[in-house]
């Protein structure tokens, strides 16, 4: 009885150390996980943040933060996102902002919510930093990537006739503060000075609509722009207009409430859907 009870005990033993791998028990936990913030707009604007996100293919679990972080609620909210992430083991936290330029109060905001900046961007905001036990990393917005030239000038080419002859009018939505928009500006020039290199077309600039600022300052803001269309026309080049925005569904409508009259060429397609975003969000995640 002993020699057989010997016998079987060693063949459980044999039959343990011979098990794959894939047959132990997977730890659910993962130490790192991503955050892609995003300050949200219409469905279809939202959808197609979803759609970049998930074509992004991230290596650890992640959650998507909509919203300017500016509530109790979206706080809570991402308090509950940060929650979740940490309790499934994630021990850093690597947050993706899309967002088009650093410069702005929501990014600001962000910061201030996840405790990497020390100011909010909404002033005399009630709200605290969240409760976290983990690292976060905080990456750049895109700014002037290499991506953002990438896609601008394939949106430029698509309305494009004779480049030596025209002039690309680069469209951003803009900051309220002056000092925001002045770096906006500096991004803007960085964007363009690629763009005419690349495409090689006659002038290319920069300008922002600033819609979300008061009437006087938005109102100046589109009498530039309307100024820089009719310039170029004045001139004897093809005025060709590019919106630099993320999504579909915001403010490209309104560009050309603005521009009616004006003799011009407009693409209304965003950065997305585009697939070098999803690229951009997964160079983001080491």
């Amino acid at each position: 009885m002993k020699t057989l009870l010997k016998k079987v005990m060693s063949c459980v033993l044999a039959w343990m150390l011979l098990i794959p791998a894939a047959f132990v028990p997977a730890r659910a936990e993962s130490e790192a996980a991503v955050i892609v913030m995003a300050h949200g707009g219409t469905p279809q604007w939202n959808k197609s943040v979803k759609k970049a996100v998930k074509a992004a293919e991230l290596p650890c679990p992640y959650r998507i933060f909509f919203g300017m972080g500016d509530t109790p609620a979206q706080q809570h909210e991402l308090q509950g996102i940060i929650n979740d992430l940490e309790d499934g083991g994630a021990h850093t936290l690597y947050v993706v902002p899309l967002l088009v330029s650093s410069y702005s109060e929501v990014a600001r905001q962000w910061k201030y919510l996840l405790g990497v900046g020390v100011q909010p961007g909404f002033m005399n905001n009630p709200l605290f930093p969240v409760q976290k036990r983990s690292t976060i990393h905080f990456a750049d917005p895109l700014n002037d990537s290499a991506v953002v030239v990438e896609i601008l000038l394939d949106r430029t080419k698509d309305i494009s006739t004779d480049p030596a002859k025209e002039s690309v009018l680069i469209v951003a939505h803009g900051p309220n503060d002056n000092s925001d928009n002045a770096m906006w500006s500096q991004i803007l020039q960085n964007i363009s000075a690629r763009l005419k290199e690349r495409g090689g077309f006659k002038n290319v600039e920069g300008v922002t609509l600033r819609d979300d600022a008061p009437p006087a300052i938005r109102n100046q803001a589109v009498q530039t722009l309307r100024d820089r269309v009719k310039a170029a026309d004045q001139a004897g080049t093809r005025a060709l207009v590019v919106t630099l925005l993320l999504a579909p569904g915001g403010i490209e409508h309104k560009i050309g409430l603005e521009l009616r009259g004006y003799n011009y060429a407009f693409n209304t397609k965003a950065l997305l859907p585009d697939s070098r975003i999803s690229e951009w969000i997964r160079s983001q995640v080491p």
